[in-house]
């Protein structure tokens, strides 16, 4: 008889099933960083919008909607496309009141319970909801 060396069927099992619970362990912690890094890019994504506006304002006197901010400058086109880092964002523009005002929302393109909503208006206060969608009333960030 030959004396092969390798293997055994029991040895590889136990390998996939050490490989299975490393996975098990790491894929929800790596989900929840990614969904981390995100919220955190809305935020970025929300103050850059604040101060995007606010430039347009000092200018024109009027506040601008995603696509009339795009040609300013002041937004990368991700952001001027109105999705980035799965958010999706939405600048609501009202010019009938005086002084003129506008709305922007930052909502997960993903629909979870975990993940923030946010919420500001030209009082550039930052706020956020908790798997709702925020609003003038929701807690500051």
């Amino acid at each position: 008889m030959s004396n092969e060396e390798g293997f055994s069927l029991v040895e590889l099992l136990i390998v996939v099933c050490i490989i299975g619970l490393i996975a098990a362990i790491a894929v929800p912690n790596l989900v929840r960083a990614r969904e981390s890094a995100d919220s955190a890019s809305a935020v970025s994504s929300v103050r850059t919008l604040i101060t995007a506006e606010n430039l347009y304002y000092n200018s024109t006197s009027n506040y601008a909607t995603l696509t009339e901010l795009m040609p300013t400058g002041t937004l990368d086109t991700d952001l001027g496309s109105g999705s980035k880092s799965d958010y999706g964002f939405v600048l609501t523009v009202d010019s009938s009141t005086v002084p003129a005002s506008f709305i922007c929302t930052a909502d997960p393109l993903v629909d979870s319970p975990n993940l923030p909503h946010y919420f500001t208006d030209q009082t550039a206060v930052i706020r956020v909801a908790q798997g709702v969608p925020a609003t003038s009333i929701s807690p500051p960030f």
